[in-house]
């Protein structure tokens, strides 16, 4: 179907539905041309520059003003140094159809519009947006653009979703750039990745490896939202690929962003590029919902969270408190504690092997060798225990490392002897280092995803072990190894997590109720890894805040039952003296910030020796009883997180998970004097209680129960029906 400015716009296709009505298509005499879904509305001039609205809202979050220097539309493209943004739409060639994807059911428009190069040549760029039935927030879109000249054209910079945020539109009180923002890219350890956005923020979320940091990856997607209304930009390809998301705030105080792709491509006369195809969403509260949107359409795609083993729910134990130099005595000193607090998951943590790559036992700590092994295993599950084993799939050492004492290590792992062509190789010929001074594994290789099918094998089938705490290092760099005839080196990027599914799949067919743990130290847990994984992790958090917001994010992704393992509460400290030896130290023990959004409690204690300050003994042990006990019984983890508080707007801060028909509500501030609202409640009468100071409080009645409450730190209650 064609549309033509000057003809009525109204206009029914011989289908089950009026497709193209006022409601849902028009163009209007000013030459804009409207498309909407029942949540979504998007404004597109004439020059392409594209407004997105919430259905039903007179204002746009996003200001695009075709006139001002600031301002882009939504797709563009950087060609041989010059900026190309000025696509004149062809209004006769305006074509709406219905369509039916993966996604379902819906509808297509297709605006396309040429612009003209410095040089005299000339692009055609067809924009392609989809709205869907079931995704009635959101648009998905991509271009391609087609060169008309007669000479190539080198695209060195491709964007999609370049939108500029305002948020004075929604507010008239707020500065342009007053948002919280969900920045998903692993840019380094530690950092907050959901963050108050201040004037002069310029943040490229790379995807890549970190040149300084050396992490990468992460979730492919950015949120920025306010009080009233928010807005999130994803990449949506079934793959990995090497983009960024630039957030900044520029010079007129508004807030840019954007999903960017530079590969210097050629472009000949008369051929086409397509872009990435990407996604926005238009929502209200916190980043919840446009995460778990995002969630869905991975999974129509065929990237979708695996059913997590069982066991993924149960409490953890590390042996990281004892650190790398630990010994048998050390674990099987600790294992009646474990018995006696109702722990069912140990982990024999780093390093009980030999060298990365190998992963041969190490004779300091398993003198007895693979037989040992074997029998420390079967030990542990004679006393009830499932043990996992850590390991990291991608790196290899190297002739020389560097301890984290200062030591050089020499020997390099038999593997990169035998097999130097598995090796990644940059454009210099050398094998580049991660993270910890590694060598890197291909992805890419057949061989050396079969190595990975093969070391897991060793771990489960011989060794008995019920499952993995992978480091997966973040992600890998380009590979430019002639052994490998890569099309293209990004693959060795892009098929990361292929070495993931190895490990994961070969485990399943082992021990079904395996768990595979995969950990992205301290950052942003990458989506693409976390598919082959039961059991997403915080990641080393550093305060209770960043860790019960992760909490947050992995209910959004991965489900709202998900198995969000909080890491060892030891992680979180208050005011410590890093040199201080005596237990008197104040060693992380904050469990409420991990037991009450729905996350999976863990620990590393020593006892009876180890480090001083992590011994379980006095008043520290009895803390640990009450809150295992409290726990296992509650098991919130397989509650249903319910969105229903914004995690930085709604004071104090408030989650909330179902079990049946009991509500379980936690609230956090450091002190707290005030009434709290008890969201999401049927029209009913309930019993309030705080069953961690064992209390009654009183009772409130749904749908929203309001209750008078004073309290320092953290409040956790349950609301029980009155029969």
């Amino acid at each position: 179907m064609k549309v033509s400015l000057f003809f009525a716009i109204i206009i029914c296709l011989s289908m089950s539905s009026c497709l193209n009505s006022e409601k849902d298509f028009s163009v209007k005499k000013d030459g804009d041309i409207w498309f909407r879904n029942s949540g979504i509305e998007l404004k597109f001039d004439k020059h392409m520059y594209c407004n997105v609205y919430q259905r039903g809202e007179s204002v746009s979050l996003n200001d695009i003003d075709g006139d001002n220097e600031l301002s882009r539309p939504s797709h563009f493209l950087v060609i041989d140094g010059e900026e190309l943004n000025e696509f004149s739409v062809d209004y006769d060639n305006i074509k709406v159809e219905s369509i039916e994807t993966a996604f379902g059911k819906g509808r297509k428009l297709l605006l396309t519009g040429i612009a003209d190069c410095s040089d005299g040549g000339r692009i055609e760029k067809t924009l392609s947006i989809e709205l869907y039935d079931n995704y009635p927030d959101i648009a998905i879109s991509s271009a391609s653009y087609k060169n008309l000249g007669t000479s190539d054209k080198v695209i060195e910079m491709d964007y999609s979703n370049y939108f500029r945020l305002d948020a004075s539109q929604a507010n008239a009180d707020d500065q342009a750039f007053d948002f919280w923002s969900l920045q998903g890219a692993s840019i380094g350890w530690g950092l907050d990745y959901i963050i108050k956005i201040e004037d002069g923020f310029n943040q490229e979320n790379w995807m890549g490896v970190q040149p300084e940091t050396k992490t990468g990856g992460g979730l492919p997607l950015v949120d920025l939202w306010n009080q009233k209304s928010g807005m999130a930009i994803a990449h949506l390809e079934t793959r990995p690929q090497l983009v960024s998301f630039p957030v900044r705030v520029e010079q007129d105080k508004k807030v840019s962003m954007a999903i960017l792709y530079q590969n210097d491509h050629t472009l000949s006369p008369g051929n086409t590029y397509q872009s990435i195809q990407t996604a926005v969403m238009v929502h209200t509260g916190d980043f919840f919902d446009p995460l778990s949107t995002y969630s869905k359409l991975m999974a129509d795609l065929g990237q979708g969270r695996r059913t997590p083993s069982a066991e993924a729910h149960e409490a953890i134990w590390c042996g990281w408190g004892y650190l790398t130099d630990f010994t048998l005595d050390d674990i099987y000193g600790t294992l009646p504690k474990l018995a006696d607090l109702g722990i069912k998951w140990v982990v024999i943590d780093d390093r009980w092997w030999d060298k990365y790559g190998d992963w041969n036992i190490r004779d300091y700590t398993f003198p007895g060798g693979e037989e040992q092994m074997k029998e420390f295993v079967d030990s542990l599950h004679n006393q009830g225990f499932k043990v996992k084993i850590w390991w990291a799939p991608t790196p290899v050492q190297p002739e020389k490392m560097v301890s984290w004492g200062g030591s050089v290590d020499p020997g390099m792992a038999q593997v990169a002897k035998d097999h130097p062509e598995w090796l990644i190789m940059d454009e210099d010929g050398d094998f580049p280092r991660d993270c910890r001074d590694m060598y890197q594994f291909c992805p890419s290789v057949p061989e050396v995803q079969e190595y990975m099918k093969e070391l897991t094998t060793r771990f489960v089938r011989d060794w008995d072990f019920d499952g993995h705490k992978l480091d997966a290092y973040y992600v890998v760099p380009p590979c430019y190894n002639p052994a490998h005839k890569h099309k293209r080196p990004e693959e060795s990027y892009e098929d990361l997590p292929k070495m993931l599914q190895a490990i994961y799949e070969t485990s399943k067919e082992i021990k079904s109720n395996s768990v595979t743990e995969i950990c992205n130290c301290g950052t942003t847990q990458d989506f693409f890894q976390s598919i082959y994984s039961d059991q997403p992790v915080v990641s080393d958090p550093t305060s209770v805040e960043q860790s019960r917001r992760r909490v947050k994010v992995i209910k959004a992704l991965w489900g709202p039952d998900a198995p969000a393992y909080t890491d060892h509460v030891e992680h979180i400290r208050v005011d410590v003296d890093m040199n201080d030896k005596s237990n008197t130290a104040k060693v992380g023990q904050d469990f409420a910030t991990s037991m009450g959004p729905g996350g999976v409690i863990g620990t590393k204690f020593t006892w009876p020796r180890g480090p001083e300050n992590m011994q379980l003994t006095g008043e520290r042990e009895k803390h640990w009883q009450k809150w295992f006990r409290l726990y296992n019984e509650k098991m919130l983890s397989k509650g249903t997180y319910l969105n229903l508080y914004d995690i930085v707007y709604d004071i104090p801060e408030s989650h909330v998970v179902q079990k049946g028909n009991i509500f379980y509500y936690a609230f956090y501030q450091k002190e707290w004097e005030g009434e709290i609202e008890l969201r999401g409640l049927e029209g009913k009468k309930y019993k309030v209680y705080d069953y961690v100071n064992e209390k009654k409080l009183g009772e409130v009645t749904g749908p929203i129960g309001i209750l008078p409450a004073s309290f320092t730190d953290h409040l956790l209650v349950e609301c029980i029906p009155v029969n």
